[in-house]
C-alpha cells in the first residue's frame, strides 16, 4: 500500500537543478521514505530511503552527458594530489644528499600507494551512482588514510614502511566497504564490485605480512593489484563514464603539475633572499616546462581514448597515468634540487641535477604520448613525441639542462599548434554509446 501525498522542494538549488518529489510507502516491516529525483542533475529512479538514511548504490549510465564530478571527488583529489606533492618534497631532500637508487624506489612505492588508492575511488566513483552519509564518511577515511600515507614518506625513505602501509590499510578498509555495498546491485556489476572486494581484502593482508615477515613479496604484490581490475573487468563490468573518469584524471594531472608553480615561486623568493639571480631563470624555466608538459598533456580529447568495447583501453590509459602522476610530481621536485643546487645548499653534480630534472619530463612526455596522443596523433606528431621524450632524457648530461629542456618543450608545443588531432578509433563507440543512452 502506498500514500501518495508528497511535496516539491522550493530551495533554490532545487529551482534551477530540478525538483524532488517524497512519498511515504508501508511495507510489513513498517513506513519506508521513497524520493523520486527530476531534474538535469538527478536520477530518475525512486530511490528507497532506509532507516539509517541510505540509498542504494545504482550502476551509472555510461552515456549520460550530464555526468561531471561531485564535490566529493574533487575534495579527494585535491587530497590526494597534496599527498604526491609531498611525496615530491620529500624525495627532494633526499635526492639533493645523493642517495638516488633509495630514493627513487621509495618514491614510486609510496606513489604507487597513493596513485593506485585513488584510481580505485576514481573508477567506481565514475561507474556507481550514490551520495549520502556513508559514502561520504568512507570517502573521509580514505582521504585521513593518504594522509597518513604521506606522513609517513620520510619513514618510508628511512627504510621503514609501517606507517604509510597503515594509511594504506586504512584506505583499502573503506574501499572494501563501498565495494560491497555495491555487489548488491546484482548483474555484471555487481559481479566486478564484489570481485573488487574480495581481492582488495585478500591483498590487503598481504601487504601486512609482506611488511612484517616477507619484505620480497612487494613486486609481486604490485602485479596482484594491477590484476585485480582485469579480472574484474573480465568477469563482470563496471559502467564506468569516459568523460567523467577523463576528467577526473585530468583534474588531478593539473593540480600535481600545479606543485612545479610552487617550486616556481620558491625559486623567485630564494633569488631575492640569497641573492642570486640565476634563480629568477629557474622560475621561468619552471613556469615554461610546466606549460609545455600541460599543452601536451592536454592536447587531445581524452575521452575518446577509452570505451567499453575496447576491454584493455581504460587499463591501458589508467594504469599509464602512474608514470605521468609520478614525473609531473618528481619535476616538481627537481626543480627545488635545482634550485638547492644554484644556492649551494646540496652537493649534486650538475650532470646528476639534470638527470633528476630531465628524466621527469622525458617520461610525462612519452606516457602522455601513450596514454593518450597516439590515438588522436598525426605521423609527425607521433613520431616527434617519444623521440622528444628520449632526447629530454639525455639533455640532463649537458651543461644548463634546463634551457635545452624548455626549447625542446617549446618545440613540441609548437609542433602540436601546427597539427590539429584526428579522431581515433575510439569515437564511433562513444557516439553509439550516447545514441543508445538516449533512446534509453
Amino acid at each position: 500500500m502506498r500514500v501518495g501525498f508528497g511535496w516539491e522542494a522550493t530551495n533554490n538549488a532545487a529551482k534551477t537543478k530540478g525538483w524532488a518529489h517524497t512519498h511515504f510507502q508501508f511495507d510489513p516491516v513498517g513506513w519506508r521514505q521513497t524520493q523520486t529525483l527530476k531534474g538535469p542533475n538527478m536520477s530518475s529512479l525512486s530511490e528507497p530511503i532506509g532507516r539509517l538514511y541510505l540509498r542504494p548504490m545504482h550502476p551509472r549510465t555510461p552515456g549520460d552527458k550530464a555526468r561531471a564530478a561531485s564535490a566529493v571527488e574533487l575534495f579527494l583529489d585535491l587530497v590526494f594530489a597534496t599527498a604526491i606533492l609531498f611525496a615530491g618534497s620529500q624525495i627532494h631532500h633526499v635526492l639533493g644528499q645523493g642517495n638516488f637508487g633509495h630514493g627513487v624506489v621509495s618514491y614510486l612505492l609510496v606513489m604507487f600507494f597513493i596513485w593506485w588508492t585513488w584510481v580505485n575511488f576514481a573508477w567506481l566513483s565514475s561507474s556507481f551512482e550514490v551520495d549520502d552519509w556513508l559514502y561520504r564518511s568512507l570517502a573521509a577515511i580514505q582521504m585521513l588514510g593518504v594522509l597518513v600515507v604521506a606522513g609517513g614518506v620520510e619513514q618510508t625513505f628511512g627504510g621503514t614502511v609501517n606507517v604509510a602501509l597503515i594509511g594504506y590499510i586504512t584506505i583499502r578498509a573503506a574501499q572494501i566497504g563501498q565495494w560491497a555495498r555495491a555487489s548488491r546491485c546484482g548483474g555484471p556489476a555487481g559481479r566486478a564490485a564484489l570481485i573488487y572486494a574480495v581481492g582488495i581484502a585478500v591483498l590487503a593482508v598481504l601487504w601486512v605480512v609482506c611488511a612484517l615477515w616477507v619484505p620480497f613479496l612487494a613486486l609481486p604484490l604490485v602485479v596482484g593489484e594491477l590484476a585485480v581490475p582485469i579480472i574484474a573487468e573480465r568477469i563482470g563490468r563496471t559502467p564506468w563514464h569516459a568523460p567523467h573518469i577523463t576528467e577526473r584524471y585530468g583534474l588531478l594531472t593539473l593540480i600535481v603539475l600545479g606543485g612545479s608553480l610552487r617550486a616556481a615561486a620558491i625559486a623567485v623568493s630564494r633569488a631575492l633572499g640569497d641573492h642570486v639571480p640565476a634563480l629568477f631563470g629557474v622560475a621561468v624555466l619552471s613556469v615554461l616546462v610546466a606549460g609545455g608538459m600541460w599543452w601536451i598533456y592536454f592536447w587531445a580529447p581524452h575521452r575518446d581514448v577509452i570505451t567499453p568495447k575496447r576491454y584493455l583501453s581504460p587499463l591501458k590509459y589508467g594504469y599509464l597515468h602512474y608514470f605521468i602522476f609520478a614525473a609531473a610530481g618528481a619535476f616538481a621536485a627537481a626543480v627545488e634540487v635545482i634550485i638547492d643546487l644554484l644556492a649551494h645548499d646540496n652537493y649534486l653534480m650538475e650532470h646528476q641535477a639534470g638527470l633528476t630534472l630531465s628524466i621527469p619530463v622525458g617520461v610525462f612526455v612519452v606516457a602522455a604520448w601513450l596514454a593518450v596522443l597516439r590515438e588522436h596523433a598525426p605521423l609527425p606528431v607521433s613520431i616527434s613525441l617519444p623521440v622528444a621524450g628520449v632526447l629530454i632524457v639525455l639533455e640532463g648530461f649537458l651543461p644548463f639542462p634546463f634551457i635545452f629542456i624548455a626549447l625542446t618543450v617549446v618545440m613540441l608545443v609548437t609542433l602540436l599548434v601546427l597539427y590539429q588531432p584526428v579522431p581515433s578509433r575510439a569515437t564511433e563507440d562513444h557516439k553509439s554509446v550516447e545514441d543508445t543512452a538516449n533512446v534509453s
